[in-house]
C-alpha cells in the first residue's frame, strides 16, 4: 500500500450525487491486482518542440490596441464606470449575434483523430499517442488532483470579500474526463468525449469564443468581411484555407498539439498567448436563458457579485488548472481574458503563466512546470495500460479522481463491439501515489512547497478485482456525474423541456432526425433560489443599463488618447433587443424563415467550424 488513507469533506453538490449513486465499496479497500508499478522522476514530461508539417497562418496578433493590455497588471474596463471614458474603441464595446458570423469562412477546428499531419508526425518520431490541449487537459487535471490530494488554490491576494468564501476547485472543474483512444497502425489519437455529455451545437459559449476571438484580432474592415450580410460566398473552386498556427511538441510518448491563438513578440519566450473568452457567472450558471441573463452587468472591480474579482476568483477555481496545462502545451506565456455577457464586453485582462502558478499553488518558483512534468509523466504510464486491457483496437476511456483524492478510477473499454449475446467487457484500473523528497515520503502538500529537493512520485496502477455489476454500476454513477444539469429559461415549463431541446439549434443546416441525441428528461431543471437570484439581477442591471444609455443620448464618446469617436458603419453595431430591426435585415433565404427555433439560426456544425474552444464553464 502507497500511504495511509483517511476520508475527507464533500461538498454538498458532491453529496447529492453520491445519494443518488449506487453505493460501492470505497477505493482504498477494493480488492485489486496490481499490473504495475514505477517512479515519474523529476525530468519526466518535458516538452521538445516538433516542426509541422504543413504550412499555416500567421499567428494572430491583437487589434484595436489592445496590446496594452498585456503589459499592464489588472483589469482593464472598456469604458471606465465613473467618466464614461473609453479606454479602447467603443467599437468592441456591442457583441454582434453569433447566428450574423460567417462560421463557415474559418478553417473549421480537426479533432486528432483526423488530424492526418498530427498522426504522421506521431509515427516520424515514433510515439505511441497523439493528443490536442482539449483532448488531454482534462486527464491531466484528474491526475493532478491524485498527485495534489485536491489541494485549495491561493485565494490570499483577493479582497475581504472572498475571506470566507469556497478554496477548492468547482464541480465544473472536477467533472470527470471522457476520452476516445482511436487506434491505427500502432499509434492511439485521443478525442475528448464532452460532446457526448454536452452538445456544443446547443451552447451558444462555444460559437461564442471563436466569434469574439476573431472580433479582438481583426480590423473592423476585417471582420465585417466575415459577417453573413457582406461575407462573399465560397465558390466551389476557391482555394482551401492554410490551417491555424499550431504548436506541436513531444514527450517520451507523446505528440501533442495546441492552437496558436495570438503573438506579441514583446512578450517573454515565443511571445504566443492564448485568448479567453468570459462569460459573466449568471450566463455560465444559467446557460439556456442566457439572453435574459445577458443584462447582468459588471459595476466595480471588487464585490461578491456583479464585480471583475467574482469572475477571477471563479477563473482560479473553475479554470486555471486547465490554462495552464493548456498554455504549456502550447509554450505560450498567458492568457488574455474578455470579460463579457454575450452582449457586452466589460474589460481585459492578462493574465500570465506564473500568476496562474501562484494562484493554483501558492509562491513557490518553478512549482507548475514540475507539476505539468509530473502529470505528463503518469499520463503515458496510466495509457500505457490501459491499451494492454484491450490491444490495437480502439478504447473508451474515462478517468475521475474523487474527492479527497487518494485514487483515481480509470474505465476502458472497447470502442466497438459487436459480439453478438456478449455484453462489451469492461475494466476499472485503479491509480495511487506516494512523493518523495531526497527519498523521503511526504504529504503532498510538502511535495508542492519545495524548491530544493528532488521530488519523485511513485505510482501503482492495480485492476479492481470486482463482479462485472458493481464495475458497471461504478461507471453508470461517473457518467452521471459527468452529466450536466441544465436550468430551462424563464419561458419554458418543464413539461416543455423536450419539445424546447429539440427545437433549439445552433446550427446552420436542419440536423437529421436520425442525427439527433437522445433527450434526457433528468438533465432540465427549473430555477433555483440561487439561479433566480442571478436572474433579478440581470433584470436590473437591463433597467440600470438603459437608463445609462438614455442619459449619455446625444453626448460623444470619449477615447482616452484618441479624443471623440466617431461613429462608424457596423452591419451588428444596434441595440441587442431591436429584433424587429434585424428581422428587416436578414436574406429572405435565411434559416430563421426555413425552420421554426427557440433560438436564432446560427452556423454549421461545431466540428466541423468551431476552433478548439473549450474556455467555458
Amino acid at each position: 500500500m502507497l500511504g495511509q488513507v483517511k476520508e475527507g469533506s464533500v461538498d454538498p453538490e458532491s453529496a447529492i450525487l453520491e445519494n443518488n449513486a449506487v453505493r460501492v465499496p470505497p477505493p482504498h479497500i477494493n480488492p485489486s491486482e496490481t499490473l504495475t508499478e514505477g517512479v515519474v522522476e523529476p525530468e519526466a514530461g518535458v516538452l521538445v518542440d516538433v516542426a509541422p508539417r504543413s504550412e499555416h497562418l500567421p499567428v494572430s496578433t491583437l487589434a484595436h490596441g489592445l496590446d496594452r493590455v498585456l503589459f499592464n497588471p489588472g483589469v482593464h474596463w472598456l469604458q471606465d464606470p465613473r467618466s464614461h471614458v473609453y479606454n479602447f474603441t467603443p467599437w468592441l464595446e456591442k457583441i454582434p449575434k453569433v447566428n450574423d458570423f460567417a462560421f463557415e469562412r474559418l478553417t473549421g477546428f480537426v479533432k486528432s483523430s483526423r488530424d492526418e499531419d498530427l498522426r504522421a508526425l506521431a509515427k516520424q518520431e515514433e510515439k505511441k499517442f497523439a493528443g490536442s490541449t482539449s483532448s488531454m487537459s482534462g486527464m491531466l487535471s484528474h491526475i493532478y488532483f491524485l498527485i495534489s490530494e485536491y489541494k485549495d488554490v491561493e485565494l490570499s491576494t483577493l479582497s475581504q470579500h472572498f475571506s470566507k468564501e469556497a478554496t477548492g476547485f468547482t464541480s465544473g472543474q472536477r467533472i470527470p474526463a471522457t476520452v476516445t483512444l482511436n487506434y491505427q497502425d500502432g499509434i492511439y489519437a485521443i478525442d475528448s468525449r464532452s460532446d457526448e455529455y454536452d452538445d456544443p451545437d446547443k451552447n451558444v459559449l462555444t460559437w461564442l469564443g471563436t466569434l469574439l476571438e476573431n472580433f479582438l484580432t481583426k480590423t473592423p474592415a476585417q471582420f465585417n468581411k466575415f459577417m453573413r450580410l457582406e461575407s462573399a460566398p465560397i465558390e466551389k473552386d476557391e482555394k482551401p484555407m492554410m490551417r491555424e498556427a499550431f504548436r506541436f511538441a513531444k514527450s517520451d510518448k507523446f505528440v501533442m498539439r495546441s492552437q496558436l491563438d495570438c503573438q506579441d513578440k514583446r512578450l517573454p519566450g515565443t511571445g504566443v498567448f492564448d485568448i479567453k473568452t468570459r462569460a459573466c457567472i449568471s450566463i455560465r450558471m444559467d446557460i439556456l436563458n442566457y439572453e435574459e441573463n445577458a443584462g447582468y452587468m459588471i459595476k466595480s472591480q471588487h464585490g461578491l457579485l456583479e464585480s471583475f474579482e467574482r469572475e477571477y476568483y471563479d477563473l482560479i477555481r473553475s479554470a486555471f488548472l486547465k490554462y495552464s496545462f493548456q498554455v504549456r502545451i502550447g509554450n505560450m506565456d498567458g492568457v488574455m481574458v474578455a470579460y463579457h455577457n454575450t452582449e457586452r464586453i466589460f474589460g481585459f485582462q492578462y493574465i500570465s503563466l506564473d500568476e496562474m502558478d501562484e494562484r493554483l499553488y501558492g509562491p513557490v518558483p518553478g512549482i507548475g512546470d514540475k507539476v505539468f512534468n509530473k502529470c505528463v509523466g503518469l499520463l503515458e504510464a496510466i495509457l500505457e495500460e490501459a491499451t494492454k486491457c484491450f490491444p490495437e483496437q480502439s478504447v473508451l476511456c474515462a478517468f475521475e479522481t474523487r474527492q479527497p483524492g487518494k485514487g483515481m478510477d480509470v474505465f476502458v473499454q472497447p470502442a466497438e463491439w459487436n459480439e453478438q449475446g456478449e455484453e462489451r467487457p469492461l475494466k476499472q484500473l485503479l491509480v495511487r501515489v506516494q512523493n518523495e523528497l531526497d527519498g523521503e515520503s511526504v504529504r503532498p502538500a510538502a511535495a508542492l512547497r519545495s524548491t530544493t529537493q528532488k521530488w519523485t512520485m511513485k505510482y501503482s496502477i492495480s485492476e479492481v478485482v470486482l463482479p462485472k455489476d458493481i464495475i458497471k454500476n461504478n461507471l453508470k454513477s461517473l457518467e452521471q456525474r459527468k452529466s450536466r444539469t441544465l436550468v430551462l429559461p424563464t419561458s419554458v415549463a418543464l413539461d416543455d423541456a423536450k419539445e424546447y431541446w429539440e427545437k433549439l439549434n445552433y446550427s446552420n443546416q436542419l440536423i437529421a432526425a436520425e442525427d439527433l441525441k437522445e433527450f434526457r428528461p433528468e438533465a432540465f431543471t427549473i430555477a433555483t433560489a440561487q439561479v433566480q437570484r442571478y436572474r433579478d439581477l440581470a433584470r436590473e442591471g437591463r433597467a440600470l443599463y438603459k437608463e445609462l444609455e438614455r442619459r449619455q443620448a446625444g453626448k460623444p464618446k470619449i477615447v482616452l488618447g484618441q479624443g471623440v469617436y466617431e461613429e462608424e458603419e457596423s452591419l451588428f453595431f444596434k441595440d441587442p433587443h431591436s429584433e424587429s430591426e434585424m428581422d428587416q435585415e436578414l436574406e429572405p433565404s435565411t434559416p430563421r424563415q426555413e425552420q421554426e427555433s427557440y433560438a436564432p439560426s446560427e452556423p454549421a456544425s461545431a466540428e466541423s467550424n468551431l476552433h478548439d474552444k473549450s474556455d467555458e464553464e
